[in-house]
């Protein structure tokens, strides 16, 4: 059992900071689908009573991250692929619709310009980093809601990320297994060329491709790990 390590926040309470440690345990795909959840290390990988650990277990079973397995035990949700291609195209349309709302603008180079500087401390991170996975998935993040951002859509943008954690699960398996990884820094600097181009054809196709072709990669992990997804 792998917990991702997380900075303990000034004030958080020892049930808060079980819980944000394993919520991001299960998206970052440490703690695995269908791994079971052992509350003895829990508490001493924490250093922390039972009562902290149950309660942070309690809400993410609330959450749909963990559930009841056999014989009692705790263990971590599978994939629901449902679940994520319908949260992915969710992210779609409302990306498409930002997207065309900011070529509407006339100055879209402030937006390019914050873009760019997230792309270069990517490239940069990806240099002097280890973990691939952390950077893509950190900064893919960082990019996509700053798009959002730009508009005013903060808020929609924090809706979509809470409906989106079985994508999210699904984003650091595939950068994990190098399905994906090569083209991260091409791709989203090519967006940044067709948002200063004013190029809606090759946007859109953009937003469709990003849909599509998790139905090929879903397909390939699938293959790869088929326990890791519900029937």
């Amino acid at each position: 059992m792998e917990i991702y390590e997380m900075p303990r926040l000034e004030g958080e309470t020892n049930s808060d900071y079980v819980y944000r440690s394993l919520r991001e345990s299960i998206i970052r795909i440490t703690l695995r689908p269908g791994e079971i959840i052992s509350e003895p290390l829990l508490q001493n990988y924490f250093q922390m009573s039972r009562s902290p650990i149950r309660e942070a277990l309690s809400i993410l079973k609330h959450e749909n991250l963990l559930s009841v397995a056999p014989k009692s035990r705790t263990q971590v949700v599978l994939m629901n692929k449902r679940l994520l291609m319908e949260s992915r195209y969710l992210r779609c349309v409302m990306e498409e619709k930002i997207l065309k709302r900011i070529l509407e603008k006339e100055d879209t180079e402030p937006l390019q310009q914050k873009l760019k500087k997230i792309m270069d401390e990517a490239e940069d991170a990806m240099k002097h980093r280890t973990s691939a996975v952390k950077v893509i998935f950190d900064y893919d993040s960082l990019f996509h809601r700053t798009v959002f951002e730009y508009v005013g859509f903060n808020y929609l943008w924090d809706m979509i990320r809470t409906y989106n954690i079985q994508y999210s699960r699904f984003l650091n398996l595939y950068v994990e297994e190098k399905l994906y990884g090569e083209s991260f820094l091409p791709d989203h600097r090519k967006l940044i060329q067709r948002i200063k181009d004013k190029d809606w054809t090759h946007l859109e196709q953009y937003v469709n491709d990003n849909y599509t072709h998790v139905e090929g990669y879903l397909r390939e992990l699938e293959t790869k790990h088929p326990s890791y997804f519900d029937n």
